[in-house]
């Protein structure tokens, strides 16, 4: 119970970004592929946490912390520069940008992972509890925020943009 329980919690995070980043207006494929991303990426990320325990967090804990909050201002400040933008110039999210946007909502599934791994939990149901939460919750998110983007336009991708900034300085200053 305790494990659903933490992966809905660490699957909030994806959701938001998720609701901002569906203010592009992404397709039904993209979706997809996105949201298997970033379910994908709540599994790596904690499984290698949790294999390698403490060390990994004195290491690279605070880094990729750190990353995870500067990719999601960076996503964010383009979502909002692009209302400068012509609309033909907004660029969907694609290829490495998916994988940096998975990375930067799965930083806490690695942490997370760290002090399941000391506990001693079970790593696969953790992490598949984690992954499917994720996808689940991501997907959720683009197909809301898919529907609200077509109503908002280009001010409901700056509000979209302006919350990745939001949620990406929260954790660079929770450090």
């Amino acid at each position: 119970m305790d494990i659903l329980i933490l992966s809905l919690a660490l699957s909030a995070d994806a959701f938001g970004a998720a609701l901002a980043l569906g203010m592009r207006r992404i397709g039904l494929w993209k979706i997809i592929v996105i949201s298997f991303t970033v379910g994908l990426m709540h599994v790596i990320m904690p499984l290698i946490s949790m294999t390698a325990g403490n060390e990994l967090q004195e290491i690279f804990g605070r880094a990729l912390f750190s990353a995870g909050g500067v990719i999601l201002v960076l996503t964010g400040l383009q979502m909002v520069l692009s209302l400068l933008k012509d609309e033909s110039n907004v660029k969907q999210p694609a290829g490495i940008g998916i994988v940096f946007f998975s990375l930067g909502v799965s930083m806490d599934s690695f942490s997370t992972g760290l002090s399941l791994g000391v506990i001693g939990v079970d790593q696969m149901a953790a992490v598949l509890c984690f992954g499917l939460s994720s996808a689940i919750f991501t997907m959720t998110g683009l197909m809301l925020s898919r529907r609200i983007g077509a109503l908002a336009g280009k001010a409901g991708e700056a509000a979209g943009g302006a919350v990745l900034m939001f949620i990406g300085i929260k954790w660079l200053l929770s450090l």
